[in-house]
């Protein structure tokens, strides 16, 4: 099983990114997601992420905590990723009134043999790099702070 912890800071207020993330069902921030199917609701609700070309991608919400905004996800089915088992957490941590820092990190198992830790790591550090470009990018084009 292999780890990652990312973090990286944001120049917006922590409330706006938080208002973005911890609205699990909506993915209007991430182009390319061309329909969220919502499986339920509030903790164990799926989002069936639907996007061309690939199968969906279900992600289950296992816990979320608004006062340290927080939560924490699993992908138990399409993962574009060669890796199963993943379990994956986010927090946003309030920096001053017009920044933060986002922290992200999981642990996951490489179905991949041929790829080693440092590997399996650069790849989840890109994903998370892209997952948060996206999320920057959105706040910008709304004009957040």
């Amino acid at each position: 099983m292999a780890g990652i912890s990312f973090k990286r800071d944001l120049p917006f207020a922590a409330a706006n990114v938080w208002a973005v993330l911890e609205d699990f069902g909506n993915m209007a921030w991430a182009p390319g997601v061309k329909q969220v199917e919502l499986i339920g609701d509030g903790i164990g609700m799926t989002r069936r992420l639907h996007m061309d070309g690939m199968d969906p991608i279900d992600e289950v919400l296992q816990s979320q905590d608004p006062a340290t905004m927080s939560f924490s996800y699993t992908i138990p089915r399409g993962i574009p990723l060669p890796v199963t088992d993943y379990v994956a957490s986010a927090r946003i941590e309030y920096v001053d009134e017009n920044n933060c820092r986002a922290h992200w990190s999981c642990t996951c198992t490489a179905t991949d043999t041929s790829m080693d830790e440092t590997q399996l790591e650069e790849m989840l550090h890109g994903t998370y790099t892209l997952l948060l470009d996206m999320v920057e990018s959105y706040l910008t084009e709304k004009g957040a702070d």
